[in-house]
């Protein structure tokens, strides 16, 4: 009995070790693996055309987006080589479905149309049989309200309408009542206008005390640090995201010779930082731009995740976000 216990719970504890391993596996891959990207365009006087590639794991997931003038942008998705998404298509389906929804629609509409055109006829004659009155039941009807009506009913109408008008004049107010109110709605005009006027003035104080207080903040050395801080880290995750390879070719033109001659100059300038990845072909004389594009790169989720954490931990920069919260002066 002791034997088969211990030989399944040796069964769970690798079975636990399997799925463990499984998942610290997975979660290296995503951190480790890089995403490669790559991607190429042109331009010309009337096209213009970008294309974007961007996979992992050896082209296990690989997402392309086309775009071209004057067509749909294109944008699909693919696992182990197999489409599982693709937006052009997807609408296409989306619009064939509302088509066939509309046209029955349209179909049902004009069915009950007609049907309801063929039996407005028979209810039409029946009504027209069964609204004759009858003349004998109007009369006794007729006799048995004179027979029923109280006399002096306009007597009691007028003294009801005089009454109403005996109230209304009582109600109306007099002329010391209307200079009585207008005093007070002059006085209460002036009261809203102070109220306002100080709160008015106690915002921009608050305002003036919130702009002295950041001020203050911003001259701290914790917070310099922390600004040097972040700056270093987006410096290093630009550098990482950044294209290993690029090529730029471009033929370039304007009407006025100075103008080129200034660009060029410019480029020759730049040399030592695109180092020869930037061709430039000139053109004098005439106004002209054209040319196509590649680039390539890679980058993993490591780089945000450390970036992340060293935000995240860094002393001086916890300290200004309290701060600039105002959770602690």
């Amino acid at each position: 009995m002791l034997s088969i216990l211990l030989t399944v719970l040796k069964m769970i504890g690798i079975t636990v070790l399997v799925i463990l391993g499984l998942i610290l596996f997975i979660l290296l891959l995503i951190l480790f693996v890089p995403v490669r990207y790559r991607g190429n365009g042109s331009y010309m006087e009337d096209s213009f055309a970008v294309r974007l590639r961007v996979s992992w794991l050896w082209h296990l997931l690989t997402v392309r987006g086309e775009y071209q003038k004057d067509q749909e942008l294109h944008i699909y998705l693919k696992i182990l080589g197999i489409t599982v998404y693709d937006n052009l298509k997807k609408n296409a389906d989306r619009k064939r479905n509302k088509k066939a929804r509309s046209t029955k629609t349209k179909s049902g509409k004009t069915g009950e149309i007609q049907a309801a055109s063929s039996e407005t006829v028979m209810p039409e004659a029946a009504a027209s049989t069964d609204s004759w009155p009858d003349p004998g039941g109007i009369v006794q009807e007729d006799r048995e309200s004179d027979g029923d009506r109280p006399t002096g009913a306009e007597k009691t109408v007028n003294d009801v309408i005089l009454d109403e008008l005996d109230e209304n004049c009582a109600k109306k107010p007099g002329i010391v009542q209307k200079i009585k109110n207008f005093l007070i709605n002059f006085v209460n005009f002036f009261k809203n206008i102070k109220f306002t006027f100080h709160k008015v003035c106690d915002t921009i104080v608050r305002i003036k005390d919130s702009i002295d207080y950041y001020l203050k903040v911003l001259q701290l050395d914790s917070t310099k640090r922390a600004f040097s801080a972040c700056r270093r880290q987006l410096v290093r995750v630009l550098g990482k995201i950044s294209p290993r390879k690029y090529r730029i070719n471009l033929h370039l033109g304007f009407e006025d010779p100075a103008v080129m001659g200034e660009v060029l100059a410019v480029w020759g300038m730049l040399y030592p930082l695109h180092q020869g990845n930037i061709d430039l072909q000139p053109e004098f004389g005439q106004s002209v731009i054209e040319g196509d594009f590649s680039f390539q790169g890679l980058v993993s989720v490591f780089v945000f995740v450390r970036t992340a954490c060293i935000l995240f931990f860094d002393r001086d920069i916890r300290q200004l976000i309290k701060r600039l919260k105002r959770s602690e002066i």
